[in-house]
């Protein structure tokens, strides 16, 4: 095993468990700032709205620099602004630290898997590109529960935590990584050009709706989860870690269904098991008492946890064949996508806490993966109605002239 891949899905741990750990402790945080849960969670939404703008604008500018100076120093960004919101005791202050934490991530992954793609002959690249990314959801079965547990000792220490994955990796980078990287990125008229085409822009509304419907529940999963099924403290945690081996399970089965029954039937049964599950979660916050909900509910959570990373590499292989031409683009604008509908998943999420209460989430998650899957269907027909369209071209091209 390359040591130089680990390290880099060392970061991409990091930078996971940094990012969702706020999840497992929005009503600590919520306490120690006096601000209410669903206020909480617009550190959730910022982090996400400045991942999905700054990713591609940053990678953009930042694509002549030599790589290892881009991993290392986004690196050195993400950890040192956790340090700041370890240690800060006003809101605005965190709020500005998790942009900042942000930012750095939204350089570190794009460089992070193509400088996996460098490092190997071209038949392993797959795989490197699946260890470096296989960090993020390592960090859902160890990283958020860690931190969510620590979280007991104070609000700081998930964010201490964090700047110590981050910093473990950062100095193995620093000398383990070589100079002198291949360089270049696509430029943002590149990326516009392929967001344009239609199939590619279903493909992403598809991805942000159905990440959307994932967190809004997702954002607050530790007050539904008190509220309802009395599950806190260390028992949070371990459903946490519950949820993120759903996520492993889900990512490995989603592949190997996706290559065997085709992207789109394998995206439209996850589709439809999300807004069930979701559906599923609320049904059960609202008739069962928490004596029993508190067996059922992590079960319901595991499944749509695992359902929510089983998509993925179907939307993935779909976004590739859609622009052959621009897969890196296609890919990267999928990830903006994504953190497009974790900033909307918050932001819904906080409203219906506002207006409605919180066993409500479930059944809103689910009508957004319902939309999505509108965008599925209307996707698939047209490109049935396009494949039609190019055989009957092709046949009365074929046929003959009389003479």
């Amino acid at each position: 095993m390359d040591i130089r891949l680990l390290l880099l899905a060392g970061g991409a741990f990091a930078i996971g468990t940094g990012s969702l750990v706020i999840t497992g402790i929005l009503p600590n945080l919520a306490a120690a700032f006096g601000v209410s849960v669903d206020t909480a969670g617009l550190l959730i939404s910022i982090f996400a709205i400045a991942y999905a703008i700054g990713s591609p604008v940053l990678s953009t500018l930042f694509g002549n620099l030599d790589r290892k100076l881009v991993l290392v120093g986004s690196l050195t960004v993400f950890t040192l602004a956790n340090l700041v919101a370890a240690f800060t005791s006003d809101f605005t202050w965190l709020m500005l630290a998790r942009i900042v934490m942000a930012l750095g991530s939204g350089v570190f992954m794009p460089a992070a898997n193509a400088v996996a793609v460098a490092l190997v002959p071209p038949e392993r690249r797959a795989r490197a590109i699946a260890l470096v990314t296989g960090g993020m959801t390592v960090s859902l079965i160890l990283g958020v529960p860690l931190g969510t547990a620590v979280a007991t000792l104070g609000w700081h220490f998930p964010f201490i935590v964090v700047a110590l994955f981050g910093a473990l990796a950062l100095a193995g980078l620093l000398f383990k990584m070589p100079a002198g990287l291949p360089r270049g990125a696509n430029t943002l008229a590149e990326r516009l050009q392929v967001a344009r085409r239609g199939d590619v822009l279903l493909a992403l509304g598809t991805t942000a709706l159905w990440t959307t419907g994932a967190f809004t529940l997702y954002t607050y999963v530790a007050p539904f989860l008190s509220a309802h099924a009395g599950i806190s403290g260390h028992w949070l945690s371990a459903t946490l870690v519950v949820t993120g081996i759903g996520s492993a399970l889900g990512n490995q089965l989603g592949g190997q269904a996706s290559d065997r029954f085709g992207p789109v039937p394998t995206l439209t049964f996850v589709l439809t098991l999300l807004a069930a599950s979701l559906a599923a979660a609320s049904l059960v916050a609202v008739t069962l008492p928490p004596t029993v909900a508190i067996f059922v509910l992590p079960v319901i959570l595991m499944i749509w946890s695992g359902a929510g990373w089983a998509g993925h590499p179907s939307q993935m292989s779909r976004l590739a064949a859609m622009a052959p031409d621009a897969v890196v683009v296609a890919l990267s604008l999928n990830a903006s996508a994504l953190y497009v509908g974790i900033a909307a998943g918050a932001a819904l999420g906080q409203q219906v806490l506002r207006h409605g209460a919180s066993w409500e989430l479930g059944f809103v998650g689910a009508a957004c993966e319902l939309g999505a899957l509108g965008l599925l269907l209307i996707a698939t027909q047209r490109r049935k109605a396009a494949a039609r369209e190019a055989a009957r071209v092709s046949e009365v091209a074929t046929v003959p002239t009389a003479r």
